[in-house]
């Protein structure tokens, strides 16, 4: 069992140390960025969405702590958005399973705390983004009932 503890502001330098990486090896695998424009890319984008850093309103990190060790299993960032339908909804920015924990259902019970942190707000949706090539993060989604909303298709012509 697990429980999300607001992040202190040494848990979010920690959280952000891997984030950043993550976000920009995604955006280079899938073709959107290339990298040598990578990291100008991804300090741009987190200096829109997080201006005032963990305190950016409408943003809520939490650390993962798993209630009978309580060790530390990884992290949650997620926002509250206007959606398209002008909708306020959640949309997961990130989550982060640290390696020696996946598997064992951390990132499930994860994202049925925050489902419940969603209903106490009044909020009946949860968005995400998961790139093509995360397997085992679409499979977890999909096993807590997400579905597709949305398909973006492209072709490298390069060649």
């Amino acid at each position: 069992m697990i429980r999300l503890i607001p992040m202190t502001q040494e848990a979010f330098e920690s959280f952000m140390k891997i984030s950043l990486p993550d976000q920009v090896q995604g955006q280079i695998q899938a073709g959107h960025w290339r990298a040598e424009e990578a990291d100008r890319n991804i300090e741009a984008l987190f200096q829109k969405m997080l201006p005032d850093g963990p305190a950016t309103p409408d943003h809520y990190f939490f650390t993962i702590e798993d209630v009978s060790t309580h060790t530390t299993v990884g992290g949650l960032w997620y926002a509250v958005i206007e959606g398209d339908t002008k909708k306020r909804q959640f949309f997961v920015m990130d989550i982060q399973i640290y390696t020696l924990y996946r598997r064992r259902g951390y990132g499930s019970q994860a994202f049925r705390a925050m489902e419940e942190k969603a209903r106490e707000m009044g909020i009946t949706t949860i968005a995400l983004h998961v790139f093509k090539h995360n397997h085992p993060a679409r499979a977890m989604y999909s096993k807590l009932g997400y579905v597709g909303t949305d398909t973006m298709l492209s072709k490298d012509i390069s060649e």
